[in-house]
């Protein structure tokens, strides 16, 4: 089966306890859960064979969490949910030793890496990456009401 496999790449993902729970998330938590959604949830279902990947961090050092379709367990299309879900996996992955990674109980992956790992581990030639603009490719293309600052 031909995964499809999705990155996005986040400078930091301000995200706590607190603001999960009021639904007062930062524009970008909001940007990550829709990622999410958009990129595995079709109606009543998961798209099985497409993994959605947030790393956070520099290209040097990123904390990478995956979420793939195929062994997702648990976790609900609603903001709320995904955004509960992220918050746990980001307190875990901020424990990881560089190189390392591990699988929550709900099937969600968390992997610390550089990016030139990243491209190595997943076959460079599968990745994709847009000659104008890559940095803002896909919230350009699918979340353009969302803010993001555009720092070279």
């Amino acid at each position: 089966m031909f995964v499809r496999r999705f990155l996005i790449l986040f400078k930091e993902i301000p995200i706590d306890r607190s603001s999960v729970k009021s639904g007062l998330n930062s524009p970008e938590v909001v940007t990550a859960c829709r990622c999410v959604n958009v990129g595995l949830f079709v109606s009543g279902d998961l798209r099985r064979n497409v993994i959605v990947s947030l790393a956070v961090g520099s290209v040097e050092d990123l904390k990478v969490v995956s979420f793939p379709g195929n062994s997702l367990r648990r976790v609900s299309p609603d903001e709320r949910s995904i955004s509960f879900f992220l918050l746990k996996a980001i307190e875990k992955a901020k424990d990881l030793e560089p190189e390392k990674s591990l699988t929550m109980d709900n099937g969600i992956e968390l992997m610390r890496s550089s990016f030139a790992e990243l491209v190595e581990l997943w076959g460079s030639s599968l990745v994709q990456v847009p000659s104008s603009s890559p940095e803002r490719f896909i919230l350009k293309t699918n979340l353009s009401s969302d803010r993001m600052e555009n720092t070279p």
